[in-house]
Formats: C-alpha cells, structure tokens, sequence
C-alpha cells in the first residue's frame, strides 16, 4: 500500500506542516472537485499515464448517455477522448459503483459517430455558438478539421478513451476493478486511479491539493494476477507482464509507424526493443512532444540510446550531456561515433549538445537502417553501458 505524509511549507527558518482534510470534512464537495478538474485540467497528471491524451481541453460538464452523466468531458487537438468520474470516498455507495459506470460511459460513447458526441458535448456545454473543432481549434490554431475529425470518430468506434476516476480519498478492491476491466476487454481504453488529497493550511485556511496516481489499468492487473494463484513462482508473474497489453498511447504510436515503414519493419523493431529490454533492462518510454516518440533508455532514466519518430526516423536527445555528468563525456561521443560508422552515416555535432547526432546527407536515417545493422547496434550499446556502469561504481 502506498503511504504518503503530509506536505509541509517553509518560509525563512519555520516549517509549518498542512493538515490533511478529513474525508468527512463539509469543506468542499463533488462539484467543487469536478469544478477545479474541468476549470484546470493541468491538475490531472494525464501525460504521466497516457502521452497521447496529453494537452486536454475541457469540453464539457455532466455529458449525457444511456447509463447516465460523465461528470468531465475532454478533448485534446488529436481526438483522444479523456473522461472524468469524480467521487468523494466518504460515500461507501460510490465507491462499490463507479467502476462499472465509468466502463458503462465508455460503452456509450463507443456507440456514438462524431456527429452524436458533438451535439450532446454542445449540449451539456450550453455553447451552440461554436462547433467542436472550433472550440479545439481556439487552443491549437494549426489543427486540421479533417484530421481532427477522422481520429475522433476513430477513437470513438474503437472504444480508445482515458477513463479516470478522480476521489479524494481512493478505496477500493482490486479483485472488483480487474473484474470488470477483463470483462470489458473489448474497449481499448486505459483507466486510472487519480487521488486529489485535500490540504488545510492552517495559518489561512487555505485549501491545497496534491494529486498523485494510485494505479492504472497495467498496473492493476499485474497486482490481481499475482495474487489469483497462490501457487504461482516467482518467475511467472514476470512473464505475464511482458505479455500485458500495450498502453492506448503505445497501440497508436506503433500504429503511426507501421503506416509509415510497413508491418513486418515494425514488427523487427520491436523484437529489437524487447531483446535491448531482456538483456540490459532497457526500458522503452513515450515521448510528450506532439509526435510521439519512443525513447530507449537505461533503467534510471538518464541515457538515451536512441529515440524513434512516428514517422521511423532515429534522433538521440542528451548522450554526451548525461555523460558528461557522470565525469566522462567521451563516453557519449564515442558512442555516436561508432554508431555512425555502423549505419554508414556520419557524427553529427553542429547542434547544441544536447542534439548532437548520426545523419546520413544531412538527414536522419529510418529505423529500417538500423534494423540492418541491429546486431552490431546491440554489441555497441551493451560496450557503452559496461563503460558507464564502471563509471558509477567509481563514483
């Protein structure tokens, strides 16, 4: 169980610790929470769980379907589709239910076209001035309709949203939530706990907010499996994450690539990340730029070895900086320099450092380059963490 203490403020040399708001407190209450979540969607930690949900806009309050109100409504300027369900968990009712109404919302709007969902989110907007994308397009000028169109009304027919159940306090079961999650797998949704625990400072009464994610679906189902058999080794359960299915954000990146070299190039080169992930524990991330990126990293987070455009070109972000900062720059420029000579491309420096790269004629060479050479790319980078590795234990 996750245990968190309270935040503390400092001013010159006092430390005054904030009082955590009671869940039976009378101080705020569902609307307040859903008001603060729809006014400031920055509140919510969306591009932590999902990257491609990332950039929200408020849409819309109490959205009417079959099963009843979705309490918040966003879009960002891709079409993805986050939906919010706030509950205070002083409510034992509302614990027990808004698992299955937050999935029934989802399988309403899975139902929906594009014409349906904007006419009911101006609806419950009561805004019949502007259209949906117009709406959209007042915080990103540069969205096409077109585009903006077609991906929303895919997103809505495969059932892809970010569903998130937003409480003061999260209770609840896991055993409860997994069931339901395996009896919607038809859904391509990712679902999430999201705690919003209420500060008090006491000097002014202020109220202070502190969100923080308590689970999401990935996780969720790694924590039931462990427990349904009790019988299980301790290897299994490792085998059943590598088999989990891929988070919303990284269904649509792969998808975005395999458009853009074809499916069999795709499918190397993630056979490619899952051998770097089994033997040296490289971890693939998405990006949060407005292309998604996936970025190879080590297991603390610091060294990117490459990172893969949707489109298949291969940029590289802070190599030789995150060098540098162990006390050994060369380490990095060594490794972008035999990496250029393996793809037969050149070491290319005149960026900043943090940019510095492999081109081929000025240009950055597609993942299918790569995949050519991909065993002389794994010896180099397996050569490049044995020299940063004996460079911490020398620390």
């Amino acid at each position: 169980m996750k245990q968190h203490t309270s935040p503390v403020i400092i001013k010159d040399k006092a430390i005054l610790t904030l009082e955590k708001v009671s869940l039976d407190s009378n101080l705020y209450n569902e609307d307040w929470i859903q008001n603060i979540c729809f006014h400031c969607p920055n509140l919510l930690p969306v591009e932590e769980l999902e990257p491609t949900f990332g950039g929200m806009i408020p849409i819309c309050r109490e959205l009417n379907t079959e099963s009843g109100s979705i309490d918040l409504v966003y879009v960002n300027e891709y079409g993805f589709i986050t939906i919010g369900e706030c509950k205070l968990w002083r409510n034992p009712e509302a614990r027990r239910k808004v698992i299955g109404q937050i999935l029934d919302y989802a399988k309403d709007l899975s139902k929906w076209n594009y014409t349906k969902f904007e006419k009911e989110c101006l609806k419950a907007r009561k805004d019949n001035g502007k259209t949906l994308f117009e709406i959209v397009q007042e915080f990103y000028p540069d969205t096409e309709e077109t585009n903006f169109i077609d991906s929303l009304q895919s997103n809505l027919s495969k059932g892809r949203f970010l569903l998130t159940i937003i409480g003061d306090g999260i209770r609840g079961n896991m055993e409860e939530l997994a069931n339901y999650i395996h009896r919607n797998g038809n859904l391509n949704f990712t679902l999430a706990l999201i705690e919003l625990p209420v500060y008090k400072n006491p000097i002014n009464n202020e109220l202070i907010v502190t969100p923080r994610i308590l689970a999401k679906t990935k996780e969720i189902e790694r924590i039931v499996y462990k427990f349904a058999d009790k019988n299980l080794s301790d290897t299994e359960p490792e085998e059943q994450e590598k088999t989990e299915s891929k988070t919303v954000s990284e269904k649509v990146f792969f998808e975005r690539l395999q458009n853009a070299i074809g499916k069999e190039e795709t499918d190397t080169f993630q056979k490619f990340i899952r051998t770097l992930n089994s033997e040296f524990n490289i971890l693939p991330k998405l990006g949060r730029g407005k292309r998604l990126s996936l970025n190879l990293k080590s297991p603390n987070d610091m060294f990117n070895f490459a990172s893969i455009q949707e489109n298949g070109e291969i940029w590289f972000y802070g190599i030789v900086n995150k060098t540098e900062e162990l006390g050994d720059k060369q380490i990095g420029v060594d490794y972008l320099k035999e990496l250029a000579k393996i793809v037969d491309g050149k070491f290319d420096n005149t960026y900043k450092e943090w940019n510095w790269c492999v081109k081929r004629n000025g240009h950055y060479l597609n993942v299918t380059e790569y995949m050519k050479v991909q065993d002389k790319w794994i010896e180099l980078i397996s050569k490049t963490l044995d020299k940063i590795n004996k460079l911490e234990e020398n620390e």
